[in-house]
C-alpha cells in the first residue's frame, strides 16, 4: 500500500509523516470518532518540513499486523473467560477472569509491537519526496 502524506517534522534521522486517514477508516467507527482524521508516523528518510511524501508498507505486513493487533487479545480474552467458567464456575469470575486476559493479550501485543517496530522489515519505506516550493 503506497499512500501520500506530509513532512510536519524532522528528527535526527527521521521525519513526521502526517496522512489523512483513508475514507474506509470513516465506516469503521473504531475510534468512535473521538480521533482526529490524521496520524503521524516517524520513518527513516530525509525531507524538508511541508514536502509531501510518498510512503510504501508491503500489503502482506499490514495483514499480519491486523492480525496481530486483533487475535491476540482475542485470544487472551477467551482463554480468560474459559479459565473462569470452567475451573471457577461463576459467571462472575467468568468475566473477571476474561478482562485479565484480555489485558495480558493487550501487553503481549504491545511487547510484540515493540519488537517488531524495530525491524526494518516491520517499518514503512519512503519511497519519493514531493519538495515544497514555499515562495513568499
Amino acid at each position: 500500500m503506497v499512500r501520500t502524506g506530509k513532512v510536519v517534522g524532522i528528527s535526527g534521522k527521521a521525519i513526521e509523516v502526517c496522512f489523512e486517514r483513508p475514507e474506509m477508516c470513516a465506516q469503521c467507527g473504531a475510534c468512535m470518532g473521538h480521533k482526529p482524521h490524521e496520524e503521524t508516523v516517524r520513518i527513516e528518510g530525509s525531507a524538508e518540513i511541508g514536502d509531501t511524501v510518498a510512503v510504501e508498507m508491503p500489503d502482506a505486513k499490514i495483514v499480519k499486523v491486523s492480525l496481530i493487533a486483533y487475535i491476540i487479545p482475542l485470544i487472551g480474552l477467551m482463554i480468560g473467560l474459559l479459565i473462569g467458567q470452567v475451573l471457577l464456575k461463576s459467571d462472575l469470575w467468568a468475566a473477571l477472569t476474561g478482562l485479565l486476559g484480555l489485558g495480558a493479550g493487550i501487553l503481549v501485543t504491545r511487547m510484540l509491537d515493540k519488537r517488531l517496530g524495530a525491524q526494518k522489515a516491520w517499518q514503512p519505506k519512503l519511497l519519493a519526496v514531493h519538495h515544497s516550493t514555499n515562495e513568499s
